[in-house]
């Protein structure tokens, strides 16, 4: 029985000195990975010299037959280069992987997406203007892009989930391996409601070389990388290196100049990266309007107390202190709410503290 393509991208993505190459070069020369395999010594000229001696002596088609079985069993789709659901961005940088292990939702190609990275050791700061990023980015469509370590990366995912939005957790290892370990609960729920990615092997174990490479796709799929806080040497920062050489924007939120842990990104600040304090200005930098880029109006529900103040705005525009009579709504709850519902977009904020409906 003869292989299918599939198999063939399984195997070019197993070639030593793969990742040194580009898929794009290599597609550039050949019609496809069945042309690589079925090459002579002449057609392969130009190469590294491991690369060449890896196709020619490539006979490992049991171990990939085994890792498509491992990936279906998983619950894992693998998603080559040539496939639709492969990322458009992702395509257009330098190094693009030959294939994605995707877990989870559809990937949302052509809506907004931006990266949110930072320290695995963050200050509570830190934590909190992650956490805040994600959420608002979240409700207003973006899908929001990071790692899934510890600290700044958690903190971005779980606030895109915590507003009902798209996250994709890029892996630096197999798909079907929790790291760290701490982290079960956010998997699955990314695995449930968001997407994870790796271009890693199944139960590719959390070696120290798969991260840095692993950033590059990070800052591929994104429009911008927000880099929340990181030291002078942090993989955040190579990060939004990568996304400089990808010709993505990078944004950094300002630290307190005493803590080490903001050095990075304030020196960021300092090297022209845009200073960021909220969510409106990515937004405003990457041109994302809530809505008409992201989920639609109709797809947004309003929540008890959200609907309160709807039917407050329903006779023309209020003012704040209006509307904290009108509902019975504490000041500090209605503030909240006017927010988040303005990140929505189902209200909009006219100057003097003024608000009405949008939808």
């Amino acid at each position: 029985m003869g292989k299918d393509r599939l198999e063939y991208w399984l195997a070019l993505s197993m070639l030593r000195g793969m990742e040194r190459l580009s898929v794009v070069t290599l597609l550039e020369r050949f019609n496809g990975p069945e042309e690589i395999f079925s090459s002579d010594e002449k057609a392969l000229e130009g190469f590294s010299v491991p690369f060449a001696r890896s196709v020619r002596a490539f006979d490992a088609w049991d171990r990939v037959e085994k890792e498509r079985e491992l990936a279906h069993k998983d619950g894992a789709r693998i998603v080559t280069f040539e496939d639709s659901e492969y990322p458009s961005a992702l395509k257009r940088i330098y190094d693009p992987p030959c294939l994605l292990y995707m877990k989870g939702a559809q990937y949302r190609d052509g809506f907004p997406a931006v990266g949110v990275v930072g320290t695995r050791h963050p200050t509570h700061y830190g934590l909190k203007m992650a956490e805040t990023l994600g959420t608002e980015l979240g409700y207003m469509g973006a899908t929001v892009v990071s790692g899934m370590a510890r600290g700044c990366d958690t903190a971005a995912h779980k606030g895109a989930l915590s507003a009902g939005g798209a996250t994709v957790a890029v892996l630096g290892t197999g798909v079907d391996i929790v790291y760290p370990g701490e982290s079960r609960k956010l998997y699955d729920e990314i695995a449930e409601k968001g997407l994870l990615i790796t271009e890693y092997l199944m139960s590719t174990p959390p070696l120290p070389h798969n991260f840095p490479r692993r950033n590059r796709i990070i800052s591929g799929l994104s429009m911008g990388v927000v880099v929340v806080e990181a030291p002078l040497r942090s993989g955040s920062l190579m990060t939004a290196r990568l996304a400089l050489e990808q010709g993505r924007e990078v944004f950094a939120v300002p630290g307190q100049v005493t803590s080490y842990r903001s050095t990075g990104t304030n020196k960021l600040i300092k090297d022209g990266a845009m200073l960021v304090e909220s969510a409106s200005d990515v937004a405003a930098a990457l041109s994302i309007s809530p809505l008409t880029q992201g989920r639609q109006a109709s797809e947004l529900k309003a929540g008890a107390e959200e609907m309160m103040i709807l039917d407050a705005l329903e006779e023309g525009p209020a003012q704040i202190d209006s509307l904290i009579d009108r509902t019975g709504l504490t000041v500090a709850r209605t503030s909240t709410l006017l927010l988040e519902m303005e990140l929505k977009g189902f209200v909009e904020q006219k100057p003097g503290k003024c608000f009405m409906r949008r939808v």
